[in-house]
């Protein structure tokens, strides 16, 4: 694939200590090129990176993966122009399969924001060559009548570009290599962005060939597959994969004999287990000889196989799974506990028993009353599935408060830090290693239009539309598909849907009626009942 080359300056600068700064608004891989002109020669301090101090200074310490790289560059009379050198990338595991940087680059490249040089007897104009995949910055757009929620999307948005130009879908600049976790959220979020499959094609084609440790992470495949399936129909590529060993990915040589419960299973002085990441994030897990988290995932990518191969052989799989988890993680608070051994529920059980269908519908009541005590009590990747969950389970005033919320665990608190590309935990507090490029952190990407808004697709050719728009009084959306864009206009009083040609939508919405309703392509008008109106 061959990658797109911005040249981009500037958006605003200022002088402070001797010294200029320069901001190119948005923090995005690539190259700095300077064009210098002195009327002597000198030698001049050159910085980049994509943290400010609180005197708006460049961080030259960021900690962790913020970046950050400083040269002094021989300046002669006259005029030049050179490249920044940006270091050649250091992998923390240097045995594990990185990703490098294109050739149409023309060197390493780094995400930076900003610039910082000295002030000197002359003219600097730093120009970013903003590296990225093909992307149609039209093809998808949100607004509303939240600001904060805008802001976020914009924010997330943007994430999914800036977080191409390795053509894979990479977990941050401090690896630069993918793990199926973050796949599933990055690919969810770039097919609601564009209608572009390519990167997710050679992802999962990537991972299968080069997987990595964690236990959910092989279990997630058979889902980011069938997403790949609905999105871009390509079933061609979806039966290699299948003939490939998709199967092993479902590791059944790990479970126990007797229970059918998948095993936990040493890795290094820890269980390949991760059920969330960083450690802190996991709201005090207690972890035993059999997971209630990992068995969830098994049974997701049970029902996943069953979908994309028509055989019943899975379903009944799964259902065999869920019958001895009911079984034997129940307890008698009405929740299931963390482990077999464990009494102790943590958020991730409500949220992933509720996002996977796990829990029985006369149970969903009281994890749905947890869930909501429990607040944002996981990390960036787990508030993928707990905003799913609250969606699927009549939470979504209270998935609406978790999206918009302003605390350390937020996207707003992202923005306040000055990230705009969303960061790889919640905060540097919470992951002091952490880098400001990950896009695993960004679920609104694809829960503001397949959630909130309620663009979504079940099968290869047929979408759902169901919109849950608490807490917003309008709302307007652009959504990408492979056969057109979708447009849904909200004014708390109804919907407007325009519909692509080539597909259906099911509404499963309020609506005056209590039968399903179809939409063909073309326009639709939908009014809501009044007792539904914003």
């Amino acid at each position: 694939m061959q990658m797109v080359i911005e040249h981009e300056y500037p958006a605003s600068q200022w002088e402070i200590d001797g010294r200029r700064v320069v901001d190119f608004a948005l923090d995005a891989y690539g190259r700095l090129e300077l064009s210098i002109r002195a009327s002597r020669p000198c030698k001049i301090h050159v910085a980049i990176g994509e943290v400010l101090t609180a005197t708006r200074r460049l961080n030259a310490t960021p900690g962790g993966y913020r970046y950050y790289a400083e040269t002094e560059l021989d300046v002669i009379a006259g005029e030049m122009r050179v490249f920044f050198p940006i270091p050649e990338h250091v992998a923390p595991n240097p045995a594990l399969r990185k990703c490098y940087p294109p050739p149409e680059a023309g060197g390493e490249i780094a995400p930076f924001r900003y610039v910082e040089y000295d002030v000197f007897d002359g003219e600097l104009s730093p120009i970013r060559h903003n590296i990225h995949a093909p992307f149609d910055d039209n093809a998808a757009d949100f607004h509303c009548d939240n600001e904060r929620l805008n802001r976020i999307w914009a924010l997330c948005k943007h994430t999914i570009k800036a977080t191409t130009p390795f053509g894979l879908y990479i977990d941050g600049n401090r690896e630069r290599l993918p793990y199926e976790g973050d796949a599933y959220i990055n690919a969810l979020g770039h097919y609601c962005c564009d209608a572009d499959y390519r990167i997710a094609h050679d992802t999962i084609s990537r991972l299968l060939e080069t997987p990595t440790w964690p236990t959910e992470w092989s279990l997630v495949m058979p889902m980011i597959v069938l997403d790949y399936l609905k999105y871009s129909g390509d079933k061609k590529s979806v039966q290699e994969w299948l003939d490939a060993g998709l199967e092993k990915k479902l590791l059944l040589d790990d479970l126990d004999p007797v229970t059918g419960l998948l095993r936990s299973v040493p890795y290094g002085n820890r269980t390949r287990d991760i059920v969330d990441w960083p450690i802190s994030e996991r709201d005090g897990y207690e972890f035993g000889t059999a997971n209630f988290v990992p068995n969830a995932y098994l049974v997701w990518a049970f029902r996943a196989m069953a979908m994309l191969t028509q055989d019943g052989h899975w379903s009944n799989r799964a259902n065999e799974l869920l019958h001895q988890m009911e079984k034997r993680f129940w307890r008698n608070n009405g929740l299931f506990g963390d482990s077999l051994e464990s009494s102790h529920t943590s958020l991730h059980i409500a949220m992933f028993a509720l996002c996977f269908d796990i829990a029985r519908p006369e149970a969903r009541p009281a994890f749905c009353k947890f869930m909501e005590s429990r607040g944002m009590a996981c990390s960036v990747y787990g508030a993928q599935f707990l905003l799913d969950a609250c969606y699927e389970n009549g939470m979504e005033e209270h998935a609406f408060r978790l999206m918009t919320a302003t605390g350390l665990r937020s996207w707003q608190n992202m923005l306040d830090k000055g990230a705009t590309i969303t960061m790889e935990a919640w905060d540097d507090s919470c992951k002091p290693n952490q880098d400001w490029n990950h896009a695993w952190g960004a679920a609104p990407a694809n829960i503001i239009p397949r959630r909130l808004c309620g663009i979504r697709p079940f099968e290869t050719d047929r979408f759902y539309f169901d919109p849950h728009p608490q807490g917003l009084r309008s709302f307007h959306l652009k959504a990408p598909s492979r056969f057109g864009s979708f447009l849904v206009d909200f004014d708390g009083k109804g919907y407007d849907i325009q519909i692509p040609e080539g597909t259906e939508v099911a509404y499963l919405g309020p609506r005056p009626s209590e039968k399903s309703i179809f939409l063909p392509p073309g326009t639709h008008h939908i009014p809501l009942l009044k007792e539904n109106q914003a």
